[in-house]
Order: structure tokens, then sequence, then C-alpha cells
């Protein structure tokens, strides 16, 4: 029977097809396979089966196989398993455990994927082998994980959270609260940004700008336990705000922002997901957006009034970038609330946020600041030597990225040859120019930071699971850089200053 003509046969039974979920049990000891394993899975069971709705059980083979059918060739039509979600819940749990072994808990959202067999096709969603571990084997770091699982795992037994992204080690391994993190892409041996988008109708960010900010996350450099750089960044574009929600101008107390979100976030995912609001407009302006708080759990970008209503591709990617950069502990002027500083190259610069950096020429780049760049002063500026590397950075680094001041690009680059005022030639003496615009060139532009590896993935306490435990000292809560009621609005259209 094909898979097609399974789907009628039980559409006529009135049943709820979800494939096959099977997954492996295995020792964490030896890593052989554990025969006998009970697994019992809390959701929606419905199938000849089910001797309850909602929770059934197997036990695993010689081969420490089992599996919940939905197709009856593996334990027979008899015994048919659909299992689904609970009404209202994304994935379904599994209660795994051995005799001599401690039980796991984890949480599983199918992703179904189809599979030839015998000639026959199926949809099958495969669990993440689990491996068991010896009653009262060594924790080291108390996460729930045992030091044997963790050696297999490749994570770190001595820290509850191997890669320092805030999610615990055992919730990206099994999920935590109902959530599967595995689904969406966690691994606890590379960082993981999850954030939940919602939408007003017309206001929905296009796929091709939350890639942009995706691809920067990923080309960011930051190292892994697992070898790799960048940061695994997961933009889950979930639902539409209906209309009689949809405040179509947003205060910055964020009392209709809490309306919502209460409405549309599963609050299970607020240990692990920034949530994100594109709205149309916050005051009756044009800002693109607000963060609640710096570092933060929610922002909104708001870019209803520009003069493409939502924002084009690139606006749309600068603004989620930069707002979720203020979420992620970052100020305009990185490190300090200084907005528009020159030697800042990042899109947390309200000078880049919507049109990006220019990058070897090419403009649109977005990134946060990858340099350290030395401070300069108004009234002593070099044209010729323009700005000069700190520790880690260097000229070579500096000369790939053109300069934006006051809107206008500069001829040469951040490391020589720099048109500071913008009259199109170099001049080889000292000139000075107002950059902040307050009527003197007396004032020094304070260093900037390297933004990458001064991000701050607690939310201000708000992110992280309770597998963090005690080891909550080592990733501690940060405190708000700046509160939710003293965050500025962002960069209004088009290029206008606050």
């Amino acid at each position: 029977m094909t898979v097609l003509l399974r789907v009628l046969a039980v559409s006529a039974l009135g049943l709820s097809l979800n494939a096959c979920v099977y997954g492996y049990v295995k020792s964490a000891y030896t890593g052989e396979p554990l025969y006998g394993a009970g697994v019992m899975v809390s959701g929606t069971c419905t199938g000849s089966g089910c001797f309850s709705s909602t929770l059934n059980g197997e036990a695993t083979n010689a081969e420490g196989f089992f599996v919940f059918d939905a197709y009856g060739n593996q334990h027979g039509p008899d015994k048919v398993k659909y299992i689904t979600p609970f009404p209202g819940e994304e994935a379904i749990s599994l209660f795994i455990g051995h005799s001599g072994h401690d039980d796991v808990m984890l949480y599983h959202r199918p992703r179904y994927e189809s599979v030839t067999q015998d000639g026959q096709e199926y949809l099958v969603s495969n669990v993440q082998t689990v491996y068991l571990c010896g009653a009262g084997t060594p924790d080291s770091d108390f996460d729930g994980v045992c030091d044997d699982a963790e050696s297999i795992y490749g994570t770190n037994p001595n820290s509850r959270d191997t890669d320092g992204d805030r999610i615990s080690d055992f919730a990206e391994l099994y999920g935590y609260g109902g959530v599967d993190l595995r689904y969406y892409g966690a691994n606890p041996l590379k960082k993981d940004v999850f954030v939940e988008v919602d939408y007003y109708a017309n206001r929905k960010p296009s796929q091709s700008a939350i890639d942009k900010v995706v691809a920067a996350f990923a080309n960011a450099p930051v190292s892994n336990p697992d070898g790799t750089t960048g940061i695994a960044l997961h933009v889950v574009l979930d639902s539409q705000i209906e209309d009689v929600d949809a405040n179509p101008n947003l205060s910055s107390n964020w009392t209709d922002f809490d309306v919502i979100k209460a409405k549309y976030f599963p609050a299970r995912r607020a240990p692990f997901f920034h949530y994100a609001l594109f709205a149309n407009t916050l005051n009756s302006g044009t800002s693109t957006g607000l963060s609640r708080g710096l570092p933060g759990h929610d922002f909104m970008v708001t870019l209803g009034a520009w003069p493409t209503p939502g924002g084009t591709e690139l606006q749309q990617a600068g603004a989620l970038m930069h707002q979720l950069g203020h979420n992620l502990g970052l100020q305009h002027g990185g490190n300090e609330s200084t907005n528009y500083k020159p030697n800042y190259l990042s899109v947390m610069n309200d000078t880049y946020q919507v049109i990006g950096l220019r990058v070897d020429g090419v403009d649109g780049t977005l990134d946060y600041s990858r340099l350290r760049i030395a401070s300069v002063n108004e009234g002593s500026l070099s044209e010729p030597n323009a700005f000069a590397p700190l520790l880690l950075s260097t000229e070579a680094d500096l000369s790939h990225y053109g300069v934006n001041i006051q809107g206008s690009w500069r001829m040469g680059n951040a490391s020589a040859n720099l048109d500071f005022s913008g009259n199109g030639v170099i001049s080889p003496g000292i000139v000075s120019l107002d950059f902040n615009g307050d009527g003197d060139t007396l004032d020094t532009v304070n260093a900037s930071q390297n933004d990458w590896v001064a991000l701050a993935y607690s939310g201000a306490g708000s992110i992280g699971d309770p597998h963090l435990g005690a080891s909550l000292n080592m990733v501690a809560a940060s405190a708000f850089l700046v509160p939710p009621d003293r965050v500025e609005q962002c960069l209004t259209a088009p290029g206008a200053k606050k």
C-alpha cells in the first residue's frame, strides 16, 4: 500500500496520520544497545493499538530499537499507534528507562521524512539516540547527563553549558518544558540563538531578509567547541497577528506589546527564544524599533511609516539584526550609548543600521563590529593615516572597510587615505570635523569594541533553563546595561538622526 493510499485509508477512518516515531536506546557506559528499555510516550494516540488516548509504551528490541508504529508492519495491524502532540503543544514527551539505569525525559517534535523499505514508502520521524547512564555513575557537573554520556556526545562533563550560549547541554540534547530544541537545530557544541518572529499583516519580513541575518551570524568570528566558527541563529517565522489584535501604533511602555505577546508567544519557549514583533509604527513615528532593555528578551521592528512600508529587504534585515543586537547587550556605540561613532563599524551604529557596511567595495554587508579601533579626536584627524587598530585588529583588517560619515561614503578606507572632510582631497596635514554636531571640534570619540566577543546571551537573566543549576554563577545573569524604560528608539526614516 502506498503512502497516499495509507493516508486515504486513515482519513476514511477519521484518523489523523502521523507516521512512525522511532529511535534507539543504548548504554552510555558501553555504547551498546539496551534490550527491554521501556519507552513511555505522552501525547495523543489514535489507532487500534492504543491502550489509552494519552499515554502509551513500547520496549526496545535486541538492537535497542523502539517504534510507535503507524503502519502495522512492525507490531501487526491491530497495534497501530498514531502519536501526535497534545492540542496546543508542539512536541510529544518520551520517558525512557531501563533497570539499573537513570531515566531520561525528552521532548520530540516529529519531523517526518519519506523512506522506502522492501518496496514500500513510509513517513518516519527519528528520535535522537538516547544513551542511558548507569544508576549512580558520575555526573561531575550535575546537569542530568552523566560523564559517560557526555563523552559520547562530546560535551564537557565539567560544564553544564559546554558552548556558553546560556542553554544547558541537557536542554539542547533532550529539550525542556515541552520544547524540542533539536527540532530547531540546537547543538550543545555550537552557540545557538533562538528568535520567534510574529508579524502584522503586510509587515511580514521576507525570508531573504531573515536569511541575510542568519548568514551574518553564521559568519561571525566566534569559536565553538566543535571546532567551527559562527553562531547558529534560528529564526522561527511564526504567526500573523490577527487584525483585531494588531495595534497599528505601539507605545514604548510595552503594555500593548504585552497583550500581543501573551496571546501569541508560547510561554514554554520563553527560556530559550527571544520574542520579536514586526509591527507597524512606534509612538506615531518612523523609528525602526525598540529593544526591551539592553540586554533583553523582547524587541519590536516598526518600519510601517518608511518610504517602502514595512521596509526593503535590506532595511528589514538591518533592523532585525540591530534590535537583536540590543537584546544581546550591544549599545549604539557597542559598549556605550554614543551613536554615530565614525570609528565604530557595526550595524549597531545607526549610520549603518539599514544600509549595511561597505566591505571590499561591496555595500550592504550586515555585521557587528569585529574590529577594535582606537579613539579619535575631532580636532586632530589625519586623513592619510585614517583610523588606528588596537590589539588583535590590524591595519590590514581596517583596509577592507569603507567609512560613512554623516550620511556620506568617504573616499579611502578605515586604514588609510580617508577623506574625513569629504572635499575629495586627501589633506597631508591635520584636519578637524565636528562628528557629533555639537558645534565644536573638541571632543574625543572613544575606542570601539569587537562586538562579537561581547555578546550577552542571558537576556538580562531571562534566557536560560533550570538545568544550568548551580553553574548559573559561571554564566551569571547579566543585569540590564540599560533598563527597558531607558532604552532609546532607534534610527528614524530615512536616514534622519533622532
